[in-house]
């Protein structure tokens, strides 16, 4: 019975052995098909990234606002529109996006890096890039010799179409990423990777006192410990308006303006703080020229303004967070806490190939050189 037994066991392993083979010939075939798409849609997406003809005068692209060099983000306050019209919020660095759970600082319905994308190429209220679906397919279409080898390599066909485009450019962006800092390092374990300030800053930080890391928690300090909200009043506003109420700049309300709840005027969602040195001008609209200024904020209670269109006490504010209290630092405090936020820097992805951009610059600056073999870029267009 026994013989009998391993006599079928053994010729039960040589019939199945062929397909095990063939099974393990397409799983590697297979993968190696996929690995080799996601390289191409990688690649496609940061020609999108970079190209100008994605904007409808041709006058930026996506990394005008989410540059390389600049922290994945730029040095405006408030980014101009298309027509050169400031809108109301500062622009939010690109590093580690992929790893949110939502991507806008004030807009809780987007969810997925897809959706989100298509709001600064299609919006026209305001105009980011002005882009119509109809006029990026022409766009593309007319640029084949560039386009059409790097769709038929993502995608298996030369057909340029916008979830295309979108996945493409999800598929670039989600390369943006970097969390190997000094900081990781020594909380992971690696005890010389902080100096003595950025001890003392980090101790600063995760103190009682400060207690910075009961908002900014988690892999990109970005996370409350005690709730899954995301979006806080952090009191930067406190205008009083004729019938005594506190609020936010009418022009920028924060979540308010999705809610339309007045418990939510001035909530933005916190930010990360990796890279947080290289990414200012700081706040949901950029009104904060120094790090330093950021600081003094929180360790006042929130920003007092005494002059200008948008006065007031910051302090004041109904929905002020109740976690923000004031506290006193010295010069040395300081400066420990700002040798902390150095520690949570990344390294310089604009040397890296993967991120610099094929094309050459429409108005050549000193500061930058293009590429040996770049692509002429997209010539601006007239205003209409």
């Amino acid at each position: 019975m026994s013989i009998m037994g391993v006599t079928f066991h053994i010729v039960s392993v040589l019939l199945l052995s062929p397909i095990l083979v063939i099974s393990s010939s397409i799983y590697a075939a297979t993968k190696t098909t996929n690995d080799t798409q996601l390289t191409a849609k990688i690649t496609l997406g940061r020609y999108l990234f970079n190209d100008n003809r994605l904007s409808k005068t041709g006058n930026r692209s996506c990394a005008l606002c989410h540059a390389s060099d600049l922290g994945w983000t730029n040095r405006f306050a408030k980014v101009p529109d298309i027509n050169g019209n400031p809108t109301t919020l500062n622009t939010p660095s690109l590093l580690n996006s992929v790893m949110l759970s939502t991507f806008m600082q004030r807009q809780p319905h987007l969810t997925t890096l897809e959706d989100t994308i298509k709001l600064p190429l299609f919006s026209l209220h305001p105009p980011e890039m002005g882009m119509t679906h109809s006029l990026l397919l022409t766009r593309l279409a007319q640029a084949n010799n560039v386009y059409q080898p790097l769709f038929q390599a993502s995608f298996g066909d030369q057909t340029i179409t916008t979830p295309k485009v979108i996945d493409a450019l999800s598929q670039y962006v989600a390369t943006i990423t970097d969390t190997n800092t000094a900081y990781h390092a020594f909380i992971n374990g690696d005890q010389t990777a902080l100096n003595s300030q950025q001890q003392q800053g980090l101790a600063l930080f995760t103190s009682p006192r400060l207690n910075c890391s009961q908002c900014h928690g988690g892999p990109l300090l970005n996370q409350p410990q005690d709730s899954d909200r995301l979006y806080y009043n952090t009191a930067l506003y406190g205008i009083k308006n004729n019938i005594g109420e506190y609020g936010y700049p009418q022009h920028e309300i924060g979540l308010r303006q999705f809610t339309q709840q007045k418990i939510d005027d001035g909530k933005f969602r916190i930010p990360s703080l990796i890279n947080v040195m290289n990414t200012g001008p700081w706040g949901h609209d950029g009104s904060f020229n120094r790090l330093e200024a950021v600081i003094d904020s929180y360790a006042a209670g929130g920003r007092i303004i005494t002059i200008g269109p948008n006065k007031g006490d910051g302090r004041r504010h109904p929905n002020k967070d109740h976690r923000l209290q004031s506290f006193t630092l010295t010069i040395t405090d300081k400066q420990a806490l700002l040798a902390f936020f150095s520690s949570l820097n990344t390294r310089d992805m604009s040397k890296d190939p993967m991120h610099q951009t094929p094309f050459c610059q429409i108005i050549p600056l000193k500061t930058k050189r293009d590429l040996p073999d770049c692509i002429a870029p997209f010539p601006l267009q007239q205003q209409e």
